[in-house]
C-alpha cells in the first residue's frame, strides 16, 4: 500500500505530532478524505520521514502517533547545482519543478545579457518545490538561491566541474557524466551571448552543444539535470 507523503517542520522525534496547519488539514479532510486510523507518510525535509497514524482530526488540527522513524536520503547520489536563467510565463516554474523531481541539490536563478525575465516569486516556487519533492518521493528538498547575475555566478570559487551549454560548444555526446559534482549553466530563450560564452572559457569551464536541435531553454534544463544526476 502506498501512503500519501508530506513534507513540514515536523518534529519526528516525538510520539505524537499535532497539526495546525490550515491548508493541509483541508487537503486531508476535504480532498483526500482521510479520516481516523488511516496513515500517512511524514517527512522533515532533512532526510528523515516516519509513518504516523491520525489519532483524531477535526477541522482545525489533526493529532497523529508516530509508528516508525528512519533517514532515508532519496534523490541522485550526485552533487549537481542548477543555474538556470529565468524565463518568461510559467517555464522557469517548470524548470523548478522538473529539477526538484530529477534530484538536483541546489537552483539557481540566473540574470543573463539577454534575460526577458527578471521576476522571481520565491513563495510560489517554494511551493512548486514542495509538492514536487513529496510527488516524487525525495526526503531532502533542493536548495533555491535569490537571483544572480551570470558574471558574479561564473566566477564563483567552486571546485565543481562547470558545464556552459551552448550551441558552439562540443557535442554533448562527447562528454562523460560520470562527475558526481557538475555545475550547469543554462540560458535564457535567446541563448547566452558572446561575451558570456567567452567568459565562461576564461573560467575553465567546458562548453557543450545539446546536438543540431535547438532545444526550448526548459528543456534543454531538464535534459541535462537529468543526465547529470544518473
Amino acid at each position: 500500500m502506498r501512503y500519501h507523503r508530506f513534507i513540514g517542520s515536523f518534529d519526528l522525534s516525538k510520539k505524537e505530532i499535532e497539526v495546525s496547519d490550515n491548508h493541509l488539514i483541508n487537503q486531508w479532510h476535504s480532498v483526500l478524505r482521510l479520516k481516523t486510523g488511516d496513515s500517512v507518510i511524514l517527512c522533515d525535509g532533512k532526510g528523515n520521514e516516519s509513518e504516523a497514524i491520525i489519532e483524531n482530526m477535526t477541522k482545525k488540527n489533526t493529532l497523529l502517533s508516530i509508528v516508525n522513524s528512519k533517514e532515508i536520503i532519496n534523490g541522485s547520489k550526485k552533487n549537481v547545482i542548477l543555474f538556470a536563467s529565468l524565463l518568461r510565463r510559467e517555464n522557469f516554474e517548470i524548470v523548478v519543478q522538473k529539477a526538484t523531481e530529477i534530484g538536483v541539490l541546489k537552483i539557481v536563478p540566473l540574470l543573463t545579457e539577454r534575460t526577458v525575465k527578471t521576476g522571481f516569486n520565491r513563495i510560489r516556487l517554494e511551493k512548486i518545490i514542495l509538492e514536487a519533492s513529496e510527488q516524487s518521493g525525495r526526503t531532502v528538498l533542493p536548495d533555491l538561491d535569490e537571483p544572480i547575475a551570470f558574471e558574479k555566478a561564473i566566477g564563483s570559487s567552486n571546485p565543481k566541474e562547470t558545464l556552459l551549454f551552448d550551441i558552439s560548444g562540443k557535442n554533448i555526446k562527447t562528454f562523460d557524466f560520470k562527475n558526481s559534482n557538475l555545475n550547469l549553466f543554462i540560458g535564457p530563450e535567446g541563448g547566452f551571448s558572446e561575451n558570456e560564452v567567452s567568459l565562461a572559457k576564461e573560467h575553465n569551464c567546458t562548453i557543450l552543444s545539446l546536438g543540431d536541435l535547438t532545444l526550448r531553454a526548459e528543456t534543454a534544463s531538464i535534459v541535462v539535470s537529468y543526465l547529470s544526476c544518473l
